[in-house]
């Protein structure tokens, strides 16, 4: 195949013609080919193959299978061989949703930074959902705010509207075992606006971001919340992200204590936000 008309006549057979389990490997070792491809040839036809040699990889391989390409390509990134603009194809068409919010941090973390001092991944990252241009909004939304740069927050809230609450469902979910100042915050903000709606949306976006804030203190790998910034891109720095401050859960409850009351006091619906308290709080029954 030595042209892009080549690479699209063959893959669209491959793909009108293809016979599962049979033709895995194929499919597979297509997929990385036009991955390739694409990193010296922005052609617009190359995105589109993609995704449709993607949706069918989506339908057939298992999500180990799928891990397995996002690795390769996440090496070839890191090694500067591919741009993170790789990591999008994951981000727009995957179904699992470790794998995109997988994908969404490492877009972020290994992005430039723009003249606003953003990972310019944001701008594209914000594209994609404002336009309905991924199937699972909610990881993409949710890893952005997990990965705890409080520079993202504004965008955050420009990002929020096009979110159901079954997306919000899912961004409570997205958890990586480390616990950030900023994205605590951000779902507290959420909360705060929402608590005193009457209306079952609403009551659900609060029972999510109670729901975050229970998991970041059950799945976290140590007992410590910290306020961080990142360096952009990621492996320009080392280390790239720096602590500014640290607390232990404890120290951090009672920081975050009269913010939690509040909230609970204004809930119009269930008051789900007592949970939390007992979370995080030691002093509350």
């Amino acid at each position: 195949m030595q042209t892009i008309d080549d690479l699209v006549a063959d893959s669209s057979a491959l793909i009108d013609g293809y016979l599962d389990p049979a033709g895995r490997e194929q499919l597979y070792n297509r997929i990385w080919h036009c991955l390739r491809w694409q990193q010296h040839d922005p052609d617009d036809r190359i995105m589109q193959l993609i995704i449709r040699l993607y949706d069918l990889f989506v339908r057939v391989m298992p999500v180990d299978k799928r891990m397995m390409i996002y690795q390769a390509a996440k090496n070839e990134v890191e090694h500067r061989r591919f741009t993170p603009a790789a990591f999008i194809v994951f981000m727009q068409n995957e179904v699992d949703e470790g794998i995109a919010s997988t994908a969404t941090i490492d877009l972020l973390a290994y992005s430039n930074r723009d003249w606003s001092s953003l990972p310019v991944g944001f701008k594209a990252l914000l594209g994609i959902v404002e336009h309905g241009m991924c199937r699972i909004p909610g990881a993409l939304f949710g890893a952005a705010v997990t990965f705890g740069d409080g520079n993202l927050l504004i965008g955050l809230d420009t990002m929020a509207p096009h979110m159901t609450d079954r997306d919000i469902n899912m961004a409570a979910r997205m958890q990586t075992g480390y616990v950030h100042h900023a994205a605590i915050q951000y779902w507290l903000s959420i909360a705060r606006r929402m608590a005193t709606r009457e209306d079952q949306v609403a009551q659900s976006v609060v029972r999510s971001c109670a729901s975050a804030l229970v998991r970041y203190h059950q799945s976290a790998f140590q007992p410590v919340v910290t306020d961080i910034e990142r360096h952009y891109p990621a492996w320009d720095f080392d280390p790239s992200v720096s602590v500014k401050q640290h607390w232990s859960f404890e120290e951090y409850g009672k920081l975050i204590e009269q913010q939690l009351w509040k909230i609970h006091e204004a809930e119009a619906g269930e008051k789900i936000f007592g949970e939390v308290l007992k979370v995080w709080c030691a002093s509350v029954d």
